[in-house]
């Protein structure tokens, strides 16, 4: 019997911060579930489960998993060692310090303790560290614990699939800004951002970019049908009105569009010159993108848009 299924009710003990007495957690299926759900929706966005993903940002679950278990064999050390880093991310605390040299400090998520010990759980029980993890196991996983309603209305799946992925990116960038400033912030945009969306793409089974009619990043520019829904959310925003999400569907796909309005932390790369984005930062964007157009925004503008596609 394979491991994940030996260890489906282990009864966990570890130490804890209050009384250094021992806490018994049992890992029972819900707690696997949550587990399950985190990774795929937080964690696998940066370290990419698919070993043929060729645009890392952070090391696999694979390599993670196998670095601990080289060092902790027994769960209830592989629990407290991974939790710890989890709560407090910081190289001192680090297993793999060579990751973040390579890839930098990962950003503090803000789960608790109880969350992340179903993620570790999860992780430990499960066969993660094999080569046919992503291939044979993940598909069947996230069937079993991932129950999507099919009557949803596409367009609020969509919009979760985009607020997600924004999530995921703004927890990054903020990171960014943080350890390095707002030019260490275009930095990570011009080499993560788009392999961060690739990511979440895949961990959320869906296609998605975000494009402008002011484009950075050529890889970002809209096309025809994109700057005709930018164009209406421009005349709805001018003449005061809500904005609205629009949809687009074909014989096989659904194609949902949602609108990304500027706010101050946006203004510091897209703002104006001189007044809300420094001279400096506005050198380091035309060093890495000669023919930026995506500047001169004040807030509460229409920067760009999500485009989220989905299969039927």
């Amino acid at each position: 019997m394979k491991a994940h299924h030996l260890f489906v009710f282990l009864a966990i003990s570890f130490f804890t911060c209050k009384d250094s007495k021992k806490e018994t957690i049992k890992v029972d299926e819900i707690s696997l579930e949550e587990g399950f759900k985190i990774l795929n929706t937080s964690c696998f966005s940066c370290h990419n489960p698919n070993p043929q993903n060729k645009t890392k940002v952070a090391p696999s679950p694979q390599e993670i998993k196998l670095a601990y278990l080289n060092k902790y064999t027994d769960f209830d050390n592989f629990l407290e060692h991974f939790v710890a880093f989890q709560e407090n991310p910081l190289k001192a605390n680090a297993i793999m310090p060579e990751a973040i040299d390579k890839y930098g400090i990962m950003p503090k998520l803000g789960y608790t303790k109880e969350q992340l010990t179903a993620v570790a759980g999860y992780i430990y029980t499960s066969n993660l560290e094999t080569n046919d993890w992503f291939a044979v196991s993940y598909p069947k996983e996230r069937e079993k614990y991932l129950k999507t309603n099919t009557e949803n209305n596409p367009l609020e799946i969509g919009k979760n699939i985009a607020l997600q992925t924004k999530s995921i990116l703004g927890k990054n960038l903020l990171n960014a800004i943080k350890t390095k400033g707002t030019e260490g912030a275009v930095s990570f945009c011009s080499t993560r951002a788009i392999p961060l969306t690739d990511s979440m793409a895949l961990v959320l089974n869906a296609r998605i970019k975000r494009v402008s009619d002011k484009n950075r990043n050529p890889s970002n520019a809209a096309n025809e049908q994109e700057l005709k829904y930018i164009k209406e959310i421009q005349e709805l925003l001018r003449d005061g009105n809500e904005t609205k999400p629009q949809m687009i569907e074909t014989e096989n796909t659904i194609t949902c569009y949602y609108p990304i309005i500027t706010n101050d932390m946006c203004l510091q790369c897209h703002g104006k010159m001189g007044s809300t984005m420094a001279q400096q930062t506005y050198t380091k964007i035309k060093s890495i993108y000669a023919e930026d157009k995506a500047i001169g925004y004040s807030e509460n503008e229409l920067r760009g848009i999500w485009v989220v596609e989905m299969d039927k």
